[in-house]
Order: C-alpha cells, then sequence, then structure tokens
C-alpha cells in the first residue's frame, strides 16, 4: 500500500511517516510539505523504506496531482494548527485548511484512492457544555476560533464526497496533542506549559479556566488510530479521538510533579472558549480501539528533553 501524508514533517506527521514503516503492508510513503516550518530535522534518520518527499503546497495544483499519483491511502495533515494565531489572519487559514483540503480531496477523487483521513479536532466543539460525543445537535457546535471554523467546514467536504460519490472519507476528531515527536513544536497547551516550567518561567493560566474541562490527545495514540481507523474504520463517518479529558489543574499538577518549583501566575485575560466540556470517544473504543498514552510519562519525557538548560 502507498501512503500519503500532506503535512508530515510536523508534531504528527514526524512520528506518523516513522510509524508507518514498521508496517509489511506498506510500500511507499510520499511526504507533501512546504516546509514553512522549517522542520528539516523530520527529515533525518528515518528508518530505512521507501520514502518520497515533495517540497510543495496543498494550494498548488501541480505539486497536490504530483503528490497523489499511484497513492492507495491519505493522512491530510497539511493545515494551520495553532488556533490563536488564526483570529489574526482568518482569511489565510480559511485558503489553507479549508480551500487547501478541497484540493487535496478533489485530487484524491479523481485519483481514486482507496482512503482518506481527515484529522479535524474537538474544537469544533466550541462553546459546548457538558459530554458531547460525535451525535452531538449540529446547533451545538460553535466552533470559537478561525482554525476551528475552517475544520468544521471541511469536515462537511468529507461528508458530501462520501454522501455524493461514496467517496471513503473518514473524519478524525482529535483532542489537543501532547508528547515528543521529532518534528513538535510547543503552541499546544501541554507541550507549551512543559516548555515554560522546564525553563524556570511561570505558567500563565487564566483564573478562571482552572477546573474546565478540555479534550487531550496523546501523539502515540494519536499515530495509532490512524492505522486502526485505516483498517477498521467506516467511510463516511466520523470518530472522536481523545486520550483522556483533563482540567487545566490536572495538567499543572502533572507538570508540578516533575518540576516542583514551577510557578503559577492567574490572569484574568479572556480565553476563547468559555466553558467546560468533555469529549466522549466510545464510538472508537466500540471498534477495539484502546489509548495507550500517559499524560505523567509524556510530560515527563517533554520537559526532559530540556534538562540540559540551567535556568537557575
Amino acid at each position: 500500500m502507498n501512503i500519503l501524508v500532506t503535512g508530515g514533517l510536523g508534531h504528527i506527521g514526524s512520528q506518523l511517516i516513522r510509524d508507518l514503516a514498521n508496517r509489511k503492508d506498506v510500500g511507499t510513503i510520499r511526504i507533501l510539505d512546504n516546509l514553512l516550518t522549517q522542520r528539516y530535522c523530520s527529515l533525518f534518520y528515518l528508518p530505512e523504506t521507501k520514502y518520497e518527499f515533495i517540497e510543495g503546497d496543498i494550494a498548488d495544483p501541480a505539486a497536490v496531482r504530483q503528490a497523489m499519483r499511484d497513492m492507495d491511502l491519505v493522512i491530510h495533515l497539511a493545515a494551520i494548527t495553532d488556533a490563536p494565531s488564526t483570529i489574526a489572519k482568518p482569511e489565510e487559514t480559511h485558503r489553507i485548511n479549508y480551500t487547501g483540503t478541497e484540493m487535496v480531496l478533489h485530487a484524491a477523487m479523481q485519483a481514486n484512492v482507496r482512503k482518506f483521513l481527515f484529522p479535524s479536532t474537538t474544537s469544533v466543539y466550541g462553546e459546548a457544555e457538558g459530554i458531547v460525543d460525535e451525535d452531538a445537535a449540529e446547533e451545538i457546535y460553535k466552533p470559537a476560533s478561525p482554525y476551528a471554523a475552517a475544520k468544521f467546514a471541511a469536515e462537511k467536504l468529507m461528508r458530501d464526497a462520501h454522501a455524493a460519490q461514496g467517496f471513503p472519507a473518514i473524519v478524525v476528531r482529535m483532542g489537543t496533542i501532547f508528547g515528543t515527536s521529532v518534528g513538535m513544536r510547543f503552541h499546544t497547551a501541554v507541550n507549551k506549559f512543559c516548555y515554560l516550567a522546564a525553563l524556570g518561567r511561570p505558567l500563565t493560566v487564566w483564573e478562571n479556566a482552572l477546573d474546565q474541562k478540555r479534550p487531550y490527545l496523546g501523539l502515540n495514540d494519536a499515530v495509532r488510530a490512524f492505522s486502526f481507523l485505516e483498517q477498521h474504520g467506516k467511510a463516511g463517518e466520523l470518530y472522536n479521538v481523545v486520550t483522556e479529558n483533563y482540567t487545566v489543574r490536572q495538567v499543572v499538577d502533572t507538570i508540578r510533579a516533575v518540576v516542583p518549583d514551577v510557578q503559577i501566575e492567574l490572569t484574568k485575560s479572556p480565553i476563547l472558549n468559555q466553558k467546560s466540556y468533555h469529549v466522549a470517544s466510545a464510538k472508537i473504543q466500540g471498534l477495539g480501539f484502546t489509548y495507550v498514552d500517559s499524560l505523567q510519562e509524556q510530560i515527563r519525557n517533554t520537559i526532559s528533553l530540556f534538562r540540559g538548560i540551567h535556568h537557575g
């Protein structure tokens, strides 16, 4: 099986392309990435298997067509993923996360790929309250950022492609990522807190957010979920993928167990989502998927990456 991973040098992609190499049924692993974030290191020391790398953008039709040639499976990770930063650039976010996705989807349909996995986000639930799952009424969906809004709109592209032409697209609604990888970034909540704690800098926490619950997803669970849904997921369906729902207080306390002298600064600054919500992921678990990532272990591993820094 030949697999295309767009945005394959990113936080998730850099680990995914390595794990896919361990599958005996995988032939070519093709990576399409524009290197906008300069993560060349994600290409270092790849396992000895058949990789192909195309430096190109999902907004470039020629690059997308070239990347799609002879592919069986597409995992479309390419996107702007730093949600707060998208507030200042809604048009660019829509162009990449929606229009770019539309271009990749249409190319995949023309190439007759066997399955298309689209990573979305649990942020599409936005101002939801309480426990939500894939069957939640659409009127509760209130995406609070251009990032979440574009992802939600792109989900509809997947549903429409399946409804109209039976295209085998699956939507994977993922919690906020935590955990280490070669191409990791530190704009997500847990990783950013780990970075600050390792440098001896205070963690700035919104005062009214300490006990708000949010969905999180370990990196290893994310990568495993793609292979699992490629094999067991039903075309046209969407699946929440969430290792666990944690409060900010639980995350901070877990970091404090590793860095006991970490300082917390409370602020009254506004936050994107004002309500606490819990995202259920029983649907994928009902197919047999199990979560293995540990928040404690991944926080310890992330902080250990900075162990050479002396902060006095």
